[in-house]
């Protein structure tokens, strides 16, 4: 049967025959087919699809397209964001903090301010070489006259302390350029390498024993004790004014603990933290260097536990049989160290119940008791020390509570000029970058101002004065008074957990 296509909506020849059986067998071969004659809903499916009007695609089809792959692509686009301050931190502070106003004073103790005065004492250090070296031409290459010297060579030093300046007090002496010269030549300078002088190795034959957690120190069969075989050896002069350095928390930070042994001055000591990494090879590295170490002993605070001494800290709601297990366990730790600094302590070694069995224990193994309470007043238990006769010692200031370059300076003027009016004082410091800085520092120019830097140990016995008989029955009835107050006032305070404690308490009272 002949078709004809009329135009482009017409059937092809397949469809049309295929369309012709549908129609019946009523349609004759004469007839034709015409699409356009046949309304639209009796058309296929087919023929209605290619006559429905096609409309070009919008804008929002392209937007919807656009924005479906891009929410696609932004989880990983947020990661990339995400990684450029690790990747690189300059541009990942430039893009986080653009348009954000500049900060002009940082945080007093943040890590900012410590670079920026370490920055400071750098470009110090590096005046002052330069005045050494130069002799009478200045940095630029100007000659310089007598009294330019004088005024360079004073202004770099720290013969006078910050607190002197700022009070106007002039140096107890006049030294002229050429005597400043001459002490600088023989200070030598701070870039200069310490030189190593060992200490004997330890432990040493006899002086320890096995304990129930590993060797702990005692005292010879001869009477030679741990506290006069690994002290570090000081010959003193009478009249002469000694500060004592002790640096604590060593070997919690391997970067800090290499900078503390091998950059501070032999004669600062240091107290090792029973919580430090490899705490054996640390105290065999200061020893064979030449610092004399200390243990740190942890002990409770007044405010505890708001400030928490570790996991293994003496406390006052132990008895007294576990202190000694715990003691026993740190003093086991590593051999080798001339004494024990208490670490926190206010509260533990205020109580006589709590710090006497510590002080005899102590007073038995031959070691020295440095209190590092930092009250610069004599403790209960650096007096029990003193009383049995044992090396004592008690920390005056702490010079790096506020750890800046201008506050450590600071402090460290104040403890030479209680050296100068009591004949002795012991600083405390901590392991930080800055402090160990100024220590190397202040330590190069001490003598020029009077004053003689000792280890801890040469300074024992010098600040607290034994009690008689009389005294220290009257410092125990005090001490066992206030301890009493102490347990009355937390029992007001918690009486909950204080209710199954009373018959107890009544009996041993009886």
């Amino acid at each position: 049967m002949p078709f004809r296509k009329k135009k482009d909506g017409d059937l092809d020849e397949d469809m049309a025959g295929a369309l012709a059986d549908d129609l019946g067998d009523g349609m004759t071969d004469a007839e034709e087919v015409n699409l356009d004659d046949l309304p639209f809903n009796e058309l296929p499916i087919e023929i209605q699809i290619k006559r429905l009007p096609k409309r070009p695609k919008s804008r929002r089809s392209w937007l919807s397209k656009i924005l479906i792959i891009l929410v696609f692509l932004s989880p990983f686009g947020a990661t990339a964001v995400a990684l450029i301050p690790i990747l690189d931190p300059e541009t990942g502070w430039r893009l986080f903090h653009l348009g954000s106003p500049e900060a002009l004073v940082a945080v007093p103790g943040s890590e900012r301010e410590l670079q920026e005065e370490i920055a400071r004492g750098v470009r110090d250090m590096q005046e002052r070489e330069r005045a050494q070296h130069n002799g009478d031409v200045g940095p630029d290459g100007t000659p310089q006259s007598a009294e330019d010297i004088t005024n360079q060579l004073s202004g770099v030093s720290d013969l006078v302390g910050p607190a002197d300046q700022a009070d106007g007090v002039a140096p107890d002496t006049e030294l002229s350029p050429e005597e400043l010269a001459a002490i600088i030549a023989e200070e030598g300078s701070i870039d200069d390498p310490i030189e190593p002088d060992p200490l004997r190795k330890a432990p040493l034959p006899g002086l320890d024993e096995e304990g129930s957690f590993g060797r702990v120190p005692r005292i010879a069969d001869d009477g030679t004790t741990p506290f006069d075989a690994y002290k570090r050896p000081f010959e003193k002069t009478d009249g002469q004014p000694y500060v004592a350095i002790i640096l604590t928390g060593v070997g919690l930070n391997e970067a800090r603990t290499e900078t503390a042994i091998n950059d501070l001055p032999l004669n600062i000591s240091l107290g090792i933290s029973p919580y430090s990494r490899d705490i054996k090879t640390v105290a065999e590295q200061a020893r064979e260097m030449g610092h004399e170490v200390f243990l740190e002993l942890p002990m409770e605070p007044a405010d505890f536990p708001l400030s928490d001494p570790g996991p293994r800290a003496l406390l006052t709601s132990l008895s007294e049989g576990e202190n000694l297990v715990r003691l026993e366990w740190l003093l086991a730790q590593f051999p080798g160290y001339a004494g024990l600094v208490s670490h926190e302590g206010s509260k533990f070694g205020s109580l006589d119940s709590a710090i006497r069995p510590i002080i005899e224990f102590v007073s038995r193994s031959g070691l020295m008791y440095l209190e590092g309470t930092r009250s610069g007043m004599a403790s209960y238990g650096a007096q029990l020390a003193s009383n049995a006769g044992t090396p004592n010692a008690i920390g005056n200031i702490l010079i790096d509570q506020v750890p800046s370059r201008r506050q450590i300076d600071a402090r460290l003027a104040d403890l030479v000029q209680l050296a100068k009016r009591n004949g002795v004082a012991v600083g405390f410091a901590q392991s930080y970058p800055v402090t160990i800085q100024r220590l190397r520092n202040w330590a190069l120019r001490l003598k020029r101002q009077g004053v003689e830097l000792a280890p801890v140990s040469a300074i024992a016995n010098m600040q607290v004065t034994p009690q008689s008989a009389a005294e220290a029955e009257a410092a125990r009835r005090e001490a066992e008074q206030r301890e009493s107050e102490i347990m009355a006032q937390e029992a007001e305070n918690n009486p909950a957990e204080n209710t199954a404690d009373e018959p107890a308490a009544t009996i041993e009272s009886q």
